[in-house]
């Protein structure tokens, strides 16, 4: 499925001289998931609520109570920011040791495939 014209995360540009494009919705989705988990609410100027609040989590301890507001986090603003376009399934939040793994599982609107998402970092 094609999508309109719509910026690729990571920006870049292609070789035509233009800025890349998402090609399908689903490489879209998927991108503006990992805007969303690595945005921290409060960055965007013109969108304040915009973030899943991963980032600042991460300087946090790293304990059971860290891997449950980072669920909770992202579940709410996965469902907001990406309603009509992903069918959020589950998200599930570890941490071992210095370790924070997020897996997110989504359909995309209308479709029946899960697709999973994977976002893991170590803490310093």
């Amino acid at each position: 499925m094609s999508v309109g014209p719509s910026l690729a995360f990571p920006f870049a540009v292609g070789a035509d001289g233009r800025s890349r494009t998402a090609v399908t919705l689903a490489d879209q989705v998927l991108q503006e998931l990992e805007q969303l988990v690595l945005t921290n609410p409060g960055e965007r100027l013109f969108l304040p609520d915009f973030g899943g609040g991963v980032n600042r989590l991460l300087f946090e301890g790293i304990d059971g109570n860290t891997g449950s507001i980072a669920q909770a986090t992202l579940t709410q603003a996965i469902r907001y920011w990406l309603a009509g376009r992903a069918d959020l399934q589950g998200v599930n939040v570890s941490t071992e040791n210095s370790t924070i793994s997020i897996t997110i599982l989504y359909q995309l609107a209308g479709a029946t495939a899960l697709i999973r998402a994977i976002f893991q970092r170590n803490t310093p």
